[in-house]
């Protein structure tokens, strides 16, 4: 076990100024200190302020210990504390990795040097909204990065306009910061205490739709629609198995996402079963299973993790009716909160109630191993950026991720590889010819560009290849 007992030092002082106390005394022990902890034996002690502030399941002490420690990956826990008196403010919860540093169109890293990176997880700063709190915890992860601790320090779901977020932002010095960052939507919706005041918030034309999908599937089949919820231990091997039977169906799992059944998502399902967080609804058809929510109701908020529902029943949204009866369900239950997570999807904005933007931020180590790795990141996010704020000026965003689900990852990266390096060859052929010099130059070369484009698209095999 290593402890680190310093008096909390100011945001941008040399953590060689704070003083090191092994024992702090009765009239020091008022004063606020940071303490680190990097055994996982030596966080039982902080299991009480760690319960009475975690508000997320992926910070929760049982999940860390449980789930996160078995990982290859992972190297040592890596908890900061703010207290006085002896009683945690504020706990950084955050855990040490070796990983590969994803730089552009990689989907998997081979042969890539692994990267000390400190991750703290969405809901990671236990604070309750501290501005001093966050501004130490931040500073004292900047002294860290200074030592040679680890090279990187990654925060999840950094929510703008919060404390944290200011503080990661504005803390590091220039070259440290994230230069790099993107902001994508996270929807959340407030439950009431029926499913009928939850359906007021919809348009009529659009609740109507729902009723008459579901009479029509009803129809189809009657007295063989049957739902379903998971909740305890002994059901968990049934849901993955009935998971892992619809999710195979979806165009999420053709893309790397969606259930998959694995050894840490089984024990993950275990986790959540054992500690009553877990909330799984099915939707059967003649027993067969045709649509799945899975979520974690962690204090008073449900956060849907995965979902999928069998293509071949796609005209009745079978989804959208299994989630209905979920809401029902979690209304009945005083859930007050639905997480539907990050991303743009239709039923998101219909059914949310409250948008935020979130991002991952990153705050680098004041080496050149540290700079070299931002400009790369900022590099990367940069165009990543830009192209999507051009895709949604011209009205290409929806159309653009429409195709692009419908791909495999494989062949995403592929196809995506093949577009950049045909657009690089009409630059370069452009430059070294000259006509791109001309004023229609421009012009031809975007011209070009798109033909290529499209033809690449266009010879693409609507199935991926078998495996070999």
């Amino acid at each position: 076990m290593t402890v680190q007992d310093t008096v909390s030092a100011q945001p941008g002082l040399d953590p060689k100024s704070a003083k090191n106390h092994s024992a702090p005394s009765v009239t020091e022990a008022a004063t606020p200190a940071i303490t680190v902890f990097q055994s996982l034996d030596e966080l039982e002690s902080l299991r009480p302020a760690w319960k009475e502030l975690c508000r997320h399941c992926a910070a929760d002490l049982d999940f860390l210990k449980s789930i996160i420690a078995k990982r290859p990956t992972f190297v040592r826990p890596h908890v900061i504390t703010y207290s006085t008196a002896g009683s945690p403010l504020a706990i950084l919860v955050g855990r040490i990795e070796q990983r590969p540093w994803r730089i552009w169109l990689k989907c998997k890293e081979h042969g890539s040097e692994p990267v000390s990176v400190l991750i703290v997880p969405e809901g990671g700063v236990l604070d309750g909204g501290s501005t001093v709190a966050c501004k130490q915890l931040i500073t004292e992860v900047m002294n860290n990065l200074r030592r040679g601790e680890f090279d990187v320090a990654m925060f999840g779901g950094l929510k703008k306009g919060t404390p944290l977020y200011d503080a990661v932002l504005t803390i590091p010095p220039l070259l440290c910061r994230d230069h790099g960052l993107m902001h994508v939507t996270q929807w959340l919706g407030h439950l009431p205490g029926t499913l009928d005041e939850f359906l007021r918030r919809i348009s009529s034309a659009h609740r109507s739709i729902f009723r008459k999908k579901q009479r029509k599937l009803e129809a189809a089949h009657p007295g063989h629609i049957h739902f379903r919820s998971f909740t305890q231990p002994s059901e968990v091997e049934e849901l993955g198995t009935a998971a892992a039977q619809v999710a195979q169906q979806t165009y999420q799992y053709r893309r790397g996402g969606s259930y998959r059944s694995s050894a840490e998502g089984k024990a993950f399902l275990d986790l959540a079963a054992r500690n009553q967080w877990l909330r799984a609804y099915m939707l059967y058809v003649d027993k067969r299973p045709i649509a799945f929510w899975i979520g974690t109701l962690y204090r008073d908020t449900m956060r849907l993790d995965t979902t999928g529902y069998v293509q071949e029943f796609k005209e009745y949204d079978p989804g959208i009716i299994l989630f209905l009866h979920m809401v029902s369900d979690l209304c009945k239950q005083g859930v007050k909160q639905l997480d539907f997570g990050i991303g743009e999807s239709i039923y998101k904005s219909r059914f949310g109630d409250e948008k935020l933007e979130t991002s991952t931020g990153c705050i680098f180590a004041p080496t050149i191993k540290g700079v070299a790795l931002m400009t790369l990141r900022c590099l990367r996010y940069s165009f990543e950026n830009t192209s999507r704020r051009a895709a949604s000026h011209f009205g290409f965003d929806h159309p653009l991720r429409r195709f692009w689900r419908a791909l495999p990852a494989a062949l995403r990266m592929k196809q995506g590889v093949e577009v950049t390096l045909a657009c690089m060859l009409v630059i370069i052929s452009g430059t070294w010819q000259g006509w791109l010099k001309w004023p229609e130059g421009t012009l031809i070369a975007a011209v070009l560009c798109l033909i290529t484009s499209m033809g690449i698209v266009r010879k693409a095999p609507e199935t991926p290849p078998p495996k070999s």
